[in-house]
């Protein structure tokens, strides 16, 4: 499958013959993927269907998710493995394309950074606070971009 895939979040939708409501997907990087010059190194999943994967992917209702468990492996054995995802409603996505230009594509957005080995969460690149939950968020590439939530 190439080019662009569009999801109504708010839309029941058709799959295997089935009407199904909107459910989360989870993401993440998938680092041997990106490492092999893949253009799709971003693992999608949602439950129920197998893995898939994108060049970039979005989201509404966005959560950064760290296993806890996971990252103290990660930390003991000195080796990344899969601990950490965005979670949310997909919006959108795309396969077999270009990686977005960080310095020019998402100005107006945030980004979001994460190491195991710095910290256990997601924290923004600019005032490393804790990013735990978006309105929106994008996985392009390596990066990671969002929209907080507004102030209540």
């Amino acid at each position: 499958m190439k080019g662009p895939v569009k999801y109504d979040p708010d839309e029941r939708y058709e799959a295997d013959g089935g009407m199904y409501d909107p459910v989360k997907t989870w993401a993440h990087l998938h680092l041997p993927r990106l490492s092999a010059g893949d253009p799709n190194p971003i693992s999608v999943k949602i439950p129920g269907q197998r893995i898939d994967y994108a060049s970039w992917v979005s989201f509404r209702d966005a959560e950064f998710r760290v296993s806890q468990p996971g990252r103290r492996r990660c930390l003991r054995e000195g080796q990344r493995n899969v601990h950490a995802w965005v979670v949310g409603t997909e919006v959108f996505r795309t396969v077999d394309e270009p990686f977005a230009d960080p310095d020019r594509e998402y100005t107006s957005w945030r980004r979001a950074v994460y190491d195991p080995w710095k910290g256990d969460s997601f924290v923004d690149s600019a005032t490393l606070a804790p990013v735990r939950v978006a309105r929106y968020a994008i996985l392009s590439g390596k990066h990671v971009f969002y929209i907080p939530c507004e102030e209540s």
